[in-house]
């Protein structure tokens, strides 16, 4: 398969999504064709797949449904979105107590949800919507901490060198270690004194027990002295313990 091929296939599952966001719960083959435009055999076989999925199921004979799988999939992403509601206290509360940069990061695209901005002039920025790597830093490593082994490794993969440093990756199994201290401790601390940056966050969970993304208070390194040293791990872990509850999440 070519890369116009890819992109085209792409394209179509797109359009085809949208038609069916827009459309009618129930509909038919030739309905949904014409609405989006493709032949009648580009629509089956596109439904095709969406069937062996569960995003689409058969209702008769000649018509088809939205199935479950696409209504456990906006439930997930509504509840990204509803949790930046929920998070905002937690950063404003985080913000009021340290004055420095509170931020939630969400593990969907791994990207900065929302941020407040310390008031010193040296500061740590995070634009909204930015991508971070989630092999590196507070917020990358505690999130990958927490993600399955399989997914772990995708990301380690495609992570080979710090995004600001250069630098490569530790050893897989200094790693892994620390990453099971994370895991332990209930959050991560990230401090590189050469790029002047330094963070804490921790964990946040959903309903049925997976990451979700995390809060962090991140700052320069010159001035993360002992006492956030001391104090910020435990102000981030409440607030995110208090987040996670908030979404459902049962410890």
């Amino acid at each position: 398969m070519t890369a116009a091929d890819v992109r085209g296939a792409a394209v179509r599952t797109l359009r085809l999504l949208q038609c069916l966001a827009e459309g009618e719960r129930e509909f038919s083959l030739k309905e949904l064709a014409e609405r989006a435009g493709f032949a009648p055999s580009t629509a089956h076989r596109l439904l095709s797949v969406w069937v062996r999925n569960g995003l689409v199921e058969r209702a008769g004979s000649k018509a088809y449904r939205l199935g479950p799988e696409i209504f456990r999939l906006a439930s997930r992403v509504l509840q990204k979105f509803d949790i930046q509601r929920l998070a905002r206290p937690c950063l404003e509360e985080l913000w009021v107590e340290w004055q420095e940069t509170a931020s939630l990061c969400l593990t969907l695209r791994a990207h900065i949800a929302d941020s407040i901005r310390t008031p010193h002039p040296l500061q740590m920025v995070f634009e909204p919507q930015a991508e971070i790597s989630l092999a590196w830093g507070s917020m990358g490593r505690v999130i990958l901490a927490h993600l399955s082994r399989e997914d772990a490794d995708t990301v380690l993969s495609q992570s080979r060198t710090g995004p600001l440093s250069g630098k490569p990756l530790p050893s897989r199994r200094r790693l892994s270690e620390e990453l099971r201290q994370i895991q332990q401790r209930g959050f991560a601390v990230y401090e590189d004194k050469s790029l002047n940056v330094a963070g804490v966050s921790a964990p946040v969970f959903g309903q049925n027990g997976a990451v979700l993304g995390c809060l962090a208070v991140t700052l320069p390194a010159t001035r993360f002295r002992l006492p956030l040293r001391q104090g910020l791990p435990g102000a981030v872990t409440k607030r995110a313990r208090r987040l996670s509850e908030a979404v459902g999440f049962k410890a």
